[in-house]
C-alpha cells in the first residue's frame, strides 16, 4: 500500500509539472505575439518590453521555449536601431545618443553585429548634428564639444572638421582654425568639404595680408600671403600681393620671383587681371636696373589703374625706346 501511494504522488507531481510548463511556454508565445503587434503598429517602445519580457521567459521554460526565444532575440536589435533612428528624426539629440548606445549594447547581448556596426556608424553623425544645431544658436562651446566627439569616434570625418575650423575661425583662434581646416583638406581630398576648407584657409590669411598692407607692415603681410599660398599654392592674388610688399621692401629678386609665379598662374587672363602684376614686375627691374625687361613689363600695361604710372615708367623715368 506505501509503495503505491508513493507511485500515484509521483504520477502527481509529474502531472502538475507538465501543466505548469504548457501553462509558461504559452505566456512566452503572448508576450512574443504582443510585441509583434505593438510592433506592427509602430509603438517600438511596447514592442522592445514585450519581447524582452519573452526573451526572460524563455530562459526560465528552457529548451521548449528556444524557438521563441531566438526569434524576440534576433528581432530586439533591429527594434532598438530603429527607435534610435526614430529619435534623431525628432532631433533629440541627447536622447538619440543613449538610444544608440542602447542598440549598440542590444546587439551585442543579442550578437547582431550588423546592428552593432550600423549602429557605430551612426553614432559620429548624431554627434555632428548635435554640434551643427549648437552652431547654429552660436553656442560654439557645446558645438566645439560635440564635433570632437564625432571626429573621436570617426577620424575622417571631414565635415566635422570643416565646421569647427568655422567655429575657431569665428573665435579668432588662427592655431585652432588651422589645425582643424587643414585637418579637413588632408582628409577630404577632392570632397566641397576639402575645397571650402582650403578657400576659407586661404582667404583668412590673404585678408590677413591686406589688412597688413593697409598699415604698410611688409614683414606682416608677407608672412600672412605666405601662408595663404601654404594653403592653396595655386593662388594667384596672393602671389602678386606678396611682389608689390617685396617691392616695397626693395627687395627685387623675391618680388620678380611671386610676380612671375602670378603671371603663370593667370596666363591667358584678361589684361585686367595682370596690369598689376607686370606693374610690379616693371617696378622690380627697374629697382634692379634691369631697364630692358622693366620696360617690356611696363609697355604690356593697358589698363587703368595702372596705366598712368606705366607710362610715366615708359616715357619719363625709363625713357624706354
Amino acid at each position: 500500500m506505501k509503495s503505491f501511494k508513493l507511485w500515484s504522488l509521483a504520477i502527481v507531481l509529474l502531472s502538475f509539472t507538465a501543466i505548469s510548463s504548457a501553462q509558461t511556454v504559452q505566456e512566452v508565445v503572448d508576450t512574443r505575439n504582443k510585441g509583434a503587434e505593438l510592433m506592427s503598429a509602430g509603438n517600438l517602445d511596447g514592442a522592445i518590453t514585450e519581447l524582452e519580457k519573452c526573451v526572460d521567459l524563455a530562459k526560465k521554460v528552457g529548451a521548449d521555449a528556444d524557438e521563441y526565444r531566438l526569434v524576440a532575440e534576433g528581432a530586439l536589435p533591429d527594434l532598438y536601431l530603429k527607435k534610435a533612428g526614430d529619435v534623431v528624426d525628432s532631433k533629440d539629440y541627447p536622447a538619440a545618443l543613449k538610444a544608440f548606445d542602447a542598440a549598440i549594447a542590444a546587439a551585442q547581448k543579442y550578437n547582431n553585429p550588423e546592428v552593432k556596426e550600423k549602429a557605430e556608424k551612426t553614432l559620429p553623425m548624431v554627434h555632428y548634428a548635435m554640434g551643427a544645431a549648437a552652431y547654429q544658436k552660436n553656442d560654439f562651446d557645446a558645438a566645439i564639444k560635440s564635433l570632437d566627439q564625432a571626429t573621436m569616434l570617426d577620424p575622417d570625418f571631414v565635415k566635422a572638421y570643416f565646421m569647427e575650423g568655422a567655429i575657431y575661425q569665428k573665435q579668432n583662434n588662427e592655431a585652432k582654425m588651422a589645425e582643424n581646416y587643414k585637418l579637413a583638406i588632408a582628409k577630404g581630398e577632392g570632397s566641397n568639404e576639402a575645397k571650402n576648407a582650403k578657400n576659407a584657409l586661404r582667404n583668412y590669411y590673404f585678408n590677413g595680408g591686406i589688412t597688413a598692407m593697409k598699415v604698410k607692415k611688409w614683414d606682416d603681410a608677407i608672412a600672412s600671403f605666405t601662408k595663404a599660398v601654404d594653403a592653396d599654392d595655386t593662388y594667384a592674388d596672393a602671389y602678386y600681393r606678396m611682389s608689390s610688399c617685396y617691392n616695397n621692401k626693395s627687395s627685387w629678386d623675391n618680388a620678380i620671383t611671386n610676380g612671375e609665379k602670378a603671371l603663370e598662374l593667370r596666363a591667358g587672363s584678361d589684361s585686367k587681371v595682370t596690369d598689376g602684376i607686370y606693374y610690379e614686375l616693371g617696378t622690380a627691374y627697374a629697382g634692379k636696373k634691369d631697364n630692358g625687361k622693366a620696360c617690356e613689363s611696363f609697355k604690356k600695361v593697358v589698363n587703368e589703374p595702372y596705366l598712368k604710372g606705366a607710362k610715366y615708367q615708359i616715357e619719363t623715368a625709363l625713357k624706354c625706346k
